[in-house]
C-alpha cells in the first residue's frame, strides 16, 4: 500500500476541534502523521498531492442511500453506486434494505458486502430491514443480521404501521447497541398523493400529500422511542412541525437523531412544476415555509446530519415517456390531462443525489448558514456515530478515509455525465460552487477529480 502526502491543505476535523493548515501523511491505510506545512519530509516512494486551496476532511459518510442491488440493475448496481459515491466525496454509504430480495437475511447482507469488496470505490455499510420482506409484521433476526455485517436497521420506503412490532424492534435493536431509522409516513393520509398538498398539487390537478402524514407519525414514534429508551433516527425530515416535535422529544430525554436531504433544503414544491417526476419523492418537496424551517434547523443543530436518500430510477419507472413533454426547466407546467396526472401519481419516488450533495451543502456554507466545521460534522462525524463505524476524524492512527474538497470550484450539474446509472435529478443545469477533488478510502485513492487527472 503506497504512501500519500497531502501537502498545504486546510485540515478540518471537528471531532478534534481542529481547523488549520496541515500536511497529512497516509500510510498502510492509516493517518501516519500530521504536521504544520513543510515540516514533513517526503518518504521514499510517497505520492505528493498539492492540497493548496483545498479542505482536507474526514471522509464523507452518507447514512441513507438506495443502491438497488440486488434486483434492479437497470437503476443502479453496487459498483455504479459506490463509484458515484466516491465521485461525490463519500468514503462510505449506508445501503438501504429495499432491494429484491429484501436485505432481511444474512445471505443478502453478505452478498452486498462481497460485491462491494470487489469495487475500488466507497465502502458499503449494510442496512438491515426491520421486518421480513418489509411487510411490517415479522421482525428479522436482529442478532444474525448484526453478525453478518448490518450497522443500522430500517424498513425505509415503507413505514412500520404496527406499534407493537415497532416498539419491540426498538427494544431489541437497542439491546444490540444499534439504532433504527424510521420512514415517517401515515399511509392513510398519503394514499394516492403525488406531491405536497397545496397550490402546486391543485395547479397540476393531482392529489396532495399533507404535512400531517409525516408529523403525526413522528409524534407517535417519538412517544414509542421515549418509552423504549431506544436510539431512534428520523429519516428525511421535511416539515417545520416535525422539527418542533423533534426538539420537544429531545427535551424529554429521547435518544434521537435526524437527517435532512439536499433536495428538501434546496428546493420547494414549486420545483415540481418544472421538473415533474424528477422532483417527485417521498416525503415530497414541501412549502417554502418548510424549506426555511429545515435550513434553520440545520443552522441551529436540530438536524444532525445530511443524507442524500440517493434513489436512482430509470426513465420508465419515472413515467418519462408520458410526462417529459409536459415539463420544462424554462416554464411552469399547468394542469395535467387526467391520464398524465395519473402517470405522475404512479411515477416512482426519489432523486439521485450522491454526485450533487456536497455542492448543494456548500451553498449553505457560502451563504453563511453553517461553517465548514459544521458541514463536516453533519456529513461525516455524526453519520459515523449513527452507523457505529470507524470514521469522522483524522487523528494519527485513524483510518485513512479522506475527502479533499475544493470549496471554490464552480461547476454545472450535468446528469448525462453522472457515474450513477440513473439521471433523475431536479438540479440539471444548476451552477454549484465546491466539489470533491480526491476521495481516499483506507489509504487508497478511489476517485481523483483534479483537473487533468483521471482514475
Amino acid at each position: 500500500m503506497s504512501r500519500i502526502l497531502l501537502r498545504g491543505g486546510r485540515l478540518i476535523d471537528p471531532a478534534r476541534a481542529l481547523d488549520e493548515a496541515c500536511d497529512v501523511l497516509v500510510a498502510e491505510g492509516e493517518v501516519e502523521a500530521l504536521e504544520l506545512p513543510g515540516r514533513l519530509g517526503v518518504p521514499a516512494g510517497a505520492t505528493v498531492i498539492d492540497a493548496t486551496g483545498c479542505w482536507v476532511v474526514p471522509g464523507l459518510i452518507d447514512p441513507h442511500v438506495h443502491l438497488r442491488d440486488p434486483g434492479f440493475p437497470e437503476k443502479e448496481t453496487i459498483a455504479t453506486g459506490l463509484r458515484a459515491a466516491a465521485a461525490g466525496g463519500f468514503t462510505a454509504v449506508a445501503a438501504m434494505a429495499n432491494t429484491s430480495p429484501v436485505n432481511d437475511s444474512p445471505e443478502v447482507t453478505r452478498y452486498m458486502i462481497e460485491h462491494a469488496a470487489a469495487v475500488h470505490a466507497a465502502r458499503l455499510v449494510p442496512v438491515s430491514a426491520v421486518t421480513r420482506g418489509l411487510g411490517g409484521r415479522e421482525m428479522v433476526d436482529f442478532a444474525a443480521m448484526v453478525a453478518a455485517g448490518a450497522h443500522l436497521f430500517s424498513d425505509d420506503g415503507i413505514p412500520i404501521d404496527d406499534q407493537a412490532v415497532l416498539a419491540g424492534a426498538m427494544e431489541q435493536i437497542a439491546r444490540l447497541g444499534f439504532a433504527i431509522s424510521l420512514h415517517e409516513e401515515d399511509r392513510a393520509l398519503t394514499a394516492n398523493g403525488a406531491v405536497n398538498a397545496g397550490e402546486v398539487s391543485k395547479r397540476l390537478g393531482v392529489a396532495g400529500v399533507p404535512a400531517a402524514a409525516e408529523i403525526e407519525r413522528i409524534r407517535r414514534d417519538l412517544a414509542l422511542a421515549i418509552g423504549a429508551e431506544a436510539p431512534v433516527h428520523i429519516a428525511h425530515v421535511s416539515t417545520a412541525l416535525s422539527l418542533d416535535l423533534i426538539r420537544a422529544a429531545r427535551k424529554r430525554g429521547a435518544q434521537l437523531s435526524c437527517e435532512a436531504t439536499p433536495h428538501h433544503f434546496a428546493l420547494d414544491d414549486r420545483a415540481v412544476l418544472r421538473w415533474g417526476p424528477n422532483a417527485k419523492m417521498a416525503p415530497p418537496l414541501r412549502s417554502i415555509h418548510d424549506v426555511e424551517a429545515v435550513v434553520a434547523a440545520i443552522a441551529d443543530g436540530t438536524i444532525d446530519m445530511i443524507a442524500t436518500d440517493h434513489a436512482p430510477h430509470d426513465p420508465h419507472s419515472k413515467r418519462m415517456e408520458r410526462l417529459a413533454g409536459f415539463f420544462s426547466s424554462g416554464s411552469d407546467c399547468g394542469r395535467l390531462p387526467e391520464n398524465e396526472a395519473e402517470a405522475l401519481t404512479q411515477a416512482a419516488n426519489g432523486v439521485v443525489g450522491l454526485e450533487t450533495a456536497l455542492g448543494l451543502v456548500l451553498e449553505l456554507v457560502h451563504r453563511g448558514v453553517i461553517g465548514p466545521a459544521r458541514m463536516v460534522e453533519m456529513m461525516s462525524v455524526r453519520s459515523a456515530q449513527l452507523l457505529r463505524i470507524d470514521g469522522g476524524t483524522l487523528g494519527e492512527g485513524a483510518r485513512a478515509d479522506i475527502t479533499l474538497i475544493d470549496p471554490n470550484m464552480e461547476w454545472t450539474v450535468e446528469p448525462a455525465k453522472f457515474i450513477s446509472k440513473s439521471r433523475n435529478s431536479p438540479f440539471a443545469g444548476r451552477r454549484l460552487k465546491g466539489r470533491a477533488m480526491l476521495t481516499i478510502v483506507a489509504g487508497d485513492v478511489v476517485y481523483d477529480g483534479r483537473p487533468g487527472v483521471r482514475t
